[in-house]
């Protein structure tokens, strides 16, 4: 196994995002999950809640809230063509929040495309 074949990434479409289609129309631009922004936002959005983070209290609420206003920031980097209602809806870090909030299938969906590794390969290993 080549590792770096195997595990290599392009990093600019890791940090920047890639468009992808979605099923039902529409694309988002995403980037990858565990990326160096990604990380860094959701320690920030951490810090207020680190005493309840690290106690024995259920903080399942506070970590969904943390993950996905950070995946709103640093992971859902913008869309083209989603509409509500007939109505496109313009991109905004405050509307990825609430579409990522409102709808759990379209935060799974745009999860699952920032994970998996291989939509983040250089391209000359992915036409190999």
């Amino acid at each position: 196994m080549d590792i770096g074949k195997t595990f290599g990434i392009d990093k600019d479409a890791a940090e920047n995002g890639k468009w992808f289609d979605l099923e039902d129309g529409g694309s988002v631009r995403v980037a990858k999950l565990g990326c160096l922004a990604f990380k860094t936002e959701v320690q920030r959005l951490q810090k207020p809640f680190l005493a309840i983070l690290n106690s024995s209290m259920d903080s399942s609420e506070i970590l969904d809230k943390i993950t996905t206003d950070a995946m709103a920031k640093t992971i859902l980097l913008d869309w083209k063509d989603i509409t509500m209602d007939g109505e496109t809806l313009p991109y905004s870090t405050d509307k990825a929040k609430e579409l990522l909030r409102e709808y759990p299938d379209f935060r799974e969906i745009v999860s699952a495309l920032s994970a998996e590794r291989r939509h983040f390969q250089p391209k000359d290993i992915v036409e190999k």
